[in-house]
């Protein structure tokens, strides 16, 4: 029975050769690690570009200023194999550099997978994009749209669904990109955030939906993480920014989706924001300026103040690069401000004395309290985080 198994064995898959040395001419030759680390760095393919040479380049752990601008700046762009998050304001051009990168794969003859999680994809501007944007290999539009897949998630149960059990099919063969637009807004309707929650008095045995948030998105970046390294595809995923107040410090864009899970499966993270613009040399007025400043790449986050800018304009043929004027202050060193200690002021002989009595005019009482947070605007992608000491949990009751 054994010998005839061994042998139905052998016939279907044939002799085993672990572990023996094969004498045939065909074998493939040895290659050491650093070669073979050397061959994949310098891979064409091993990043999708983003069209802005800064920011290709800062996306590899480099400095733009340093670097030459031939092969240094050839094979960057958003790494594959990782998950890279672009966060953003309204406005600022987070779904249009997303188009852009979708078009530069589907001219490469690749597959591009579109999941939509608020609005869907304007199929005119799309279609602007693909015909505008310059390539090597000009291929038809059927052509081009036949490798674009579109899909639509209108709860974060249908994401899961979509991203969580992969088939064979699916994502399908082929495919260098996958893009997850507006990914921050499930997360909201899911859970929803209530500035009113902290003076709701909490029941005892009530379970409390908000703790499943950070589960979830951990096992979400999770299985983002192993999609991306088993299939060697680019997972971008755009979101919304919310606006922090830092007490005696200046308010702050932050991602609206900062759980410690999340943010250590990432390996890239861009901000996008806008700017007033500048004169140039000729004294023309250039506005409507964006800029992309890398936050984390390679899975390190980079300190305040590092972060690498690139500059760009949004046009027909997508995102295009464009230089600052050297002699304007766009790219300054931030300076940190640092919160001085209130200090009790000396009185002069000259001076007046101040009222000590101000129980009676009901000053000091109004000075410690805060004034209430402003309401949520229904559909507004800007909000408030939660102050610094407060948990995301109690602020989404």
């Amino acid at each position: 029975m054994q010998q005839q198994t061994a042998m139905d064995y052998q016939s279907i898959h044939g002799p085993g050769r672990s572990n023996f040395s094969s004498s045939s001419p065909h074998r493939m030759p040895t290659v050491s690690a650093a070669q073979a680390l050397q061959d994949l760095e310098s891979s064409p393919t091993r990043c999708i570009p983003t069209g802005l040479a800064n920011l290709d380049v800062a996306l590899q752990s480099k400095d733009p200023l340093q670097e030459s601008t031939s092969a240094d700046q050839s094979h960057g762009g958003i790494p594959r194999g990782k998950v890279t998050e672009i966060y953003g304001p309204p406005g600022v051009g987070k779904t249009t550099l997303g188009m852009h990168l979708a078009a530069t794969v589907l001219h490469q003859n690749e597959k591009v997978v579109w999941v939509d999680a608020s609005h869907p994809i304007s199929g005119p501007r799309f279609a602007q994009i693909l015909q505008n944007l310059p390539s090597s290999e000009p291929l038809n539009d059927d052509t081009l749209l036949s490798n674009f897949n579109h899909f639509t998630t209108p709860t974060l149960s249908h994401l899961l669904a979509l991203l969580t059990h992969t088939t064979q099919k699916f994502p399908p063969e082929n495919t260098s990109l996958v893009i997850i637009d507006s990914f921050s807004t499930l997360i909201d309707s899911a859970f929803p955030r209530n500035a009113d929650s902290l003076s709701t008095p909490k029941k005892l045995g009530v379970p409390n939906p908000s703790s499943r948030k950070f589960p979830l998105l951990q096992y979400l970046i999770n299985a983002l993480q192993k999609l991306a390294t088993t299939r060697n595809i680019a997972i971008i995923i755009l979101t919304q920014c919310v606006t922090k107040m830092r007490p005696g410090f200046g308010a702050a864009l932050i991602p609206s989706i900062s759980a410690t899970a999340w943010e250590q499966g990432l390996g890239c993270r861009v901000a996008l924001f806008r700017d007033w613009g500048w004169d140039d040399d000729e004294g023309n007025k250039v506005d409507s300026v964006r800029f992309a400043q890398v936050i984390k790449v390679d899975g390190t986050t980079l300190s305040e103040g590092r972060g690498i800018f690139a500059a760009f304009v949004i046009g027909k043929a997508g995102i295009s690069s464009i230089t600052p004027n050297r002699g304007s202050p766009l790219l300054p060193r931030p300076t940190p401000a640092v919160a001085l200690p209130a200090q009790q002021r000396k009185r002069a002989d000259f001076e007046i004395p101040d009222s000590e009595d101000d129980e009676d005019y009901g000053w000091a009482e109004e000075d410690e309290e805060l004034p209430p947070m402003p309401p949520q605007w229904q559909g507004s992608e800007d909000i408030l985080a939660p102050p610094q000491g407060d948990s995301e949990d109690e602020l989404a009751l």
